[in-house]
C-alpha cells in the first residue's frame, strides 16, 4: 500500500451516493395537529424527534439535512444531541433519551443478538471506501505488510468493533495467524501519541484520524481494513427501538420521513464542497483536513443483505452466537429505501 500524499487532487474522492428516491421529496400531507405532528394518512406521527449522534464525518450528511432544511421539508424538527460515545448513544436510544441514535454497526448488531431491546435500522450511513479504515504505524516501522502482524501490538477503540473484526478478516483472508496480534485498546485521540512513544507497533485507525496521523507525525498505511473481504462494508447507520409502544413501531410515517430527508443529502455527500463545511464545524477537524479527508459511500438505500455482511462478520470470529437476520431489523415498508 502507497502512502498518501498530501495534495487534495491526488486524494481519492470515493463517494458514490446513488440515485435519490423518487418518492423522497414530497412533502407530506395531512394537517397539523396540536403536537405539531401531522395528521391523516401519510402524516408523520411525531414531528419533533431527537437524533443521538457523534462527532464523526459519517454524519455530515445528516447535520447538512439539518441547516439546508430537509426535514422540516418532510414536517419534521429533529434536535441532535451530541453523545458522548457510542456505548452512551446506544443506551441512549434504549433508554428513550433519544428517538433514533447513529451507531457502528456492530454494537446494535450485538445489543439485538443479546435481546437487550428490538432495534430497528432505519437509515444507512456510512460504507467503506479505500483510505477510511487503516491500518497505520510509522515510516521507519519494521511492520510493513499485513504478514508482519504476528506479534505486533495494535492499537483499536476497542475489542469486537470494526477496528479489530475488520483487520482480523483481512489477515485471515491472506493466510496471517491473526491471533497472534496483542490488540490493545485506547481512544483514537491517543493512538498518534501511543504510536510516537512506542507504545504500540500500529494503530487502526478511521478517517478523518488516518489523514490526521499522515499529517501530523508522518504515519503510513500497513494495509487497509476495508478490503478484500471487507471492501464496502456498511460501517454505521441510524436505529430506533421497536416493540410495542416504542418509537419505531408506532411512528413508521415519521420514520419514512427521516429517511426521505436524510436520503436526500446523502445523494449531495458526492459533492466535497458541501461535505468539508460539515467536517469542520461538526467533526471538528480544520479546513486543511477537511479537505483531504477520504470522504466513503454515503447511501440512499437501506438494504439488509448489504448489512447482514456486518452481522455475519460478527458471526464468524465470534462475537454474535448464533445467527442473527438482519432483514428482521428492517423496519416494514423500508426495505430498499
Amino acid at each position: 500500500m502507497t502512502t498518501r500524499r498530501f495534495s487534495r487532487a491526488r486524494l481519492p474522492i470515493a463517494a458514490v451516493a446513488v440515485a435519490l428516491l423518487a418518492s423522497g421529496c414530497s412533502l407530506l400531507g395531512g394537517e397539523s395537529g396540536s403536537d405539531g405532528a401531522q395528521q391523516g394518512p401519510g402524516g408523520v406521527e411525531k414531528a419533533k424527534i431527537k437524533v443521538g449522534v457523534l462527532p464523526v464525518v459519517d454524519v455530515a450528511p445528516f447535520y447538512r439535512a439539518i441547516e439546508q432544511g430537509y426535514f422540516k421539508e418532510q414536517g419534521l424538527e429533529v434536535e441532535a444531541q451530541v453523545m458522548a460515545s457510542g456505548p452512551a448513544s446506544i443506551t441512549g436510544v434504549i433508554n428513550g433519551d433519544v428517538d433514533i441514535a447513529f451507531a457502528s454497526y456492530p454494537a446494535p448488531l450485538l445489543a439485538q443478538s443479546k435481546k437487550l431491546a428490538e432495534f430497528k435500522i432505519v437509515a444507512d450511513a456510512l460504507s467503506a471506501k479505500p483510505g477510511h479504515l487503516v491500518v497505520v504505524t510509522l515510516k521507519d516501522s519494521a511492520f510493513k505488510k499485513p504478514s508482519d502482524a504476528p506479534g505486533k501490538r495494535i492499537a483499536i477503540t476497542g475489542r469486537n468493533s470494526f477496528t479489530d473484526l475488520a483487520p482480523m478478516s483481512v489477515l485471515k483472508n491472506q493466510g496471517v495467524d491473526y491471533n497472534q496480534v496483542k490488540w490493545i485498546e485506547m481512544p483514537l485521540p491517543e493512538m498518534m501519541g501511543a504510536l510516537q512513544k512506542g507504545d504500540v507497533d500500529a494503530a487502526v485507525m478511521v478517517e478523518p484520524w488516518v489523514t490526521n496521523a499522515m499529517k501530523k507525525i508522518g504515519a503510513v498505511p500497513v494495509f487497509d481494513g476495508a478490503s478484500g473481504p471487507t471492501a464496502e462494508i456498511p460501517m454505521s447507520g441510524y436505529v430506533a427501538i421497536g416493540g410495542q409502544g416504542k418509537f419505531a413501531s408506532t411512528s413508521p410515517n415519521t420514520i419514512a420521513a427521516f429517511q426521505r430527508a436524510l436520503a436526500k443529502a446523502h445523494a449531495e455527500a458526492t459533492d466535497r464542497s458541501k461535505m468539508e463545511p460539515m467536517f469542520v464545524k461538526y467533526a471538528k477537524i480544520d479546513q486543511q483536513t477537511a479537505q483531504l479527508v477520504t470522504i466513503s459511500t454515503y447511501s440512499t438505500s437501506l438494504e439488509a443483505n448489504r448489512i447482514q455482511r456486518v452481522a455475519n462478520l460478527m458471526e464468524e470470529f465470534g462475537v454474535i452466537k448464533g445467527h442473527l437476520d438482519v432483514k428482521t431489523m428492517i423496519p416494514n415498508g423500508s426495505a430498499g429505501k
